[in-house]
């Protein structure tokens, strides 16, 4: 019984049981967490009796020692958190109210990876001095048509999950479905940038060796992804460096500049909540903000 409450053993399962979901990413994750918690233990394993707010916050200054962003030292507690609540509904172990409450485990928002509208329309245009960017330019584009999906989820999109107009795939951050109508602009795209290979599972040529050690080559392929996208942003003159994330931000950044609800954003991107969809947001300019507030003494005040 004392073995089924050690905390670090429990957290093992866990990793396990993401590997086998095929869900490499995430596990990797929480086996990062795992590590920075045997750190701070000195090695000793855990038992979930030592998890109570003053062990957390103790925790926390050791991460903060460590030099970490806030964001990373959210992510660690959000991990351990969602472990603890898995043992939670397994009867391992007590809920203890607001147990997290005294430790970060929000979002900062730092570097804004949205750009504007006009980056986009200036992408549809083809780069023929620089052949070798082709894809990458089409690629990029193709994310932002699909709702801004994550690499990740494109990287490992199947041919099963497109049947014509529409995909339909699983979020391998979260789990959750997502369906996409397939417009006429990204169907060109989907046609210039799919595999060959014929034998292939995958709609794209990012796993070239379906069923051998596949996550490995997905992180190759996001690594040459976002080292051509630098190079694009360069010819581009752009001020923000484009990344694998712009494309993602910049769609949920544009449909709340349309004033389209956030929670149908929140929906349409596969968000938990409204929450996690805000980060994504780029602010207003001012010129945005000066012309509202035109716009409402207009209404206001305006004649008759």
């Amino acid at each position: 019984m004392k073995k089924k409450k050690n905390l670090m053993d429990f957290m093992k399962r866990v990793i396990t049981g993401f590997m086998k979901e095929g869900r490499p990413g995430t596990a990797h994750v929480y086996q990062s967490t795992y590590n920075r918690i045997l750190d701070f233990m000195g090695g000793r394993p855990m038992d979930f009796a030592e998890l109570t707010p003053s062990w957390l916050k103790a925790f926390q200054n050791y991460l903060l020692s460590r030099q970490l962003q806030w964001n990373s030292i959210s992510t660690y507690m959000r991990m351990l958190r969602a472990v603890y609540f898995r043992a939670v509904d397994q009867g391992l172990v007590s809920a203890w109210p607001r147990l997290f409450h005294g430790v970060y485990t929000g979002t900062r928002v730092t570097v804004k990876r949205a750009v504007e509208a006009g980056v986009f329309r200036r992408l549809q245009e083809p780069f023929p001095k620089h052949t070798g960017l082709e894809k990458t330019r089409m690629l990029f584009l193709l994310l932002f048509m699909l709702r801004g999906i994550p690499f990740v989820d494109i990287a490992f999109l199947r041919r099963c999950d497109l049947e014509g107009d529409i995909l339909t795939y699983r979020r391998r951050k979260t789990g959750a479905w997502l369906t996409v109508r397939i417009e006429p602009e990204a169907r060109k795209l989907i046609q210039a940038l799919q595999s060959t290979d014929t034998e292939s599972p995958y709609i794209f040529p990012f796993i070239r060796y379906p069923g051998t050690d596949e996550y490995r080559q997905y992180q190759h392929a996001l690594r040459i992804f976002n080292w051509n996208l630098k190079r694009l942003s360069g010819l581009m003159g752009q001020k923000v460096a484009l990344s694998s994330y712009s494309a993602r931000h910049s769609w949920a950044t544009l449909a709340n500049f349309c004033d389209y609800q956030q929670e149908l954003i929140s929906n349409a991107m596969g968000h938990s909540s409204v929450k996690v969809t805000e980060t994504y947001f780029q602010r207003h300019t001012d010129d945005r903000i000066h012309a509202m507030n035109r716009g409402v003494l207009s209404y206001v005040f305006r004649n008759g």
